[in-house]
């Protein structure tokens, strides 16, 4: 009777050993994979606010081109006229 307590103690020992093993492999993998799929998640919010940032700096320098170019047309409206003018 004792030898078959401590043969299914063994067994249950050795279930018990490889389920351990096989999840932490499984788990660990899962791991791995997540910290990946963070890193390329932060890349991408980097990447985006990098792009974000040049559309602006985009955007403000079109607008003072544009803001220029609106003021030598009137500047040289203005000379038109006082050439008329004359």
């Amino acid at each position: 009777m004792m030898n078959g307590f401590i043969i299914l103690s063994i067994l249950a020992g050795m279930f018990l050993f490889f389920y351990w093993y096989s999840y932490s492999t499984v788990a660990s993998e899962d791991k791995k994979r997540q910290a990946i799929w963070e890193k390329k998640r932060q890349r991408e919010m980097a990447f985006n606010d990098r792009m974000r940032e040049r559309a602006e700096l985009r955007r403000q320098k079109f607008e003072k081109f544009m803001q220029r170019s609106k003021e030598i047309q009137q500047e040289l409206m203005r000379l038109n006229k006082t050439k008329q003018l004359q």
